[in-house]
């Protein structure tokens, strides 16, 4: 089977084994098809920035983390973060803001920052949050912030 898909619409062929006597023959015969195919669809997107349903904070690569940590005593404790992801970030689980320390508006717009400027270096990150503090920029990215219930 040979697949391509362009602006969420697949476009597909079987190839089988059967019908072309064996796997080579059958995979020429798809890459024939995809050459045939693929000059009269539109180009690809770049699906890095594309918001999806799945998406829960409003902001592309932005969500919320929660860990949960238990002391000796057996009391549970949980910590809610805002994290930021991008492709090629170089931390595996994103960068987190914590929200016990900076409040919940402050680590999302930190978040947010540290994602639109693709930098894991804090002190950068936190110094640009307070050269925009209170300005539209920073409302912008407040407004964008979707509520949780």
């Amino acid at each position: 089977m040979a697949r391509i898909a362009r602006q969420r619409k697949k476009h597909q062929q079987n190839f089988p084994i059967k019908k072309y006597g064996s796997w080579e023959a059958a995979e020429e015969a798809a890459l024939e098809w995809l050459a045939s195919i693929a000059p009269n669809l539109p180009p690809p997107e770049n699906g890095t920035d594309r918001m999806t349903p799945r998406n829960t904070s409003g902001v592309v690569g932005i969500h919320l983390k929660r860990h949960f940590m238990r002391k000796p005593s057996g009391a549970e404790y949980e910590y809610l973060y805002w994290n930021a992801n991008w492709t090629d970030c170089p931390f595996s689980g994103g960068v987190s803001w914590p929200i016990h320390r900076h409040g919940d508006d402050d680590a999302f717009c930190l978040a947010v920052l540290c994602r639109k400027l693709k930098s894991n270096r804090r002190p950068e990150i936190l110094e640009e949050l307070e050269g925009i503090r209170g300005t539209p920029e920073h409302l912008e990215i407040l407004e964008q912030k979707k509520k949780y219930v």
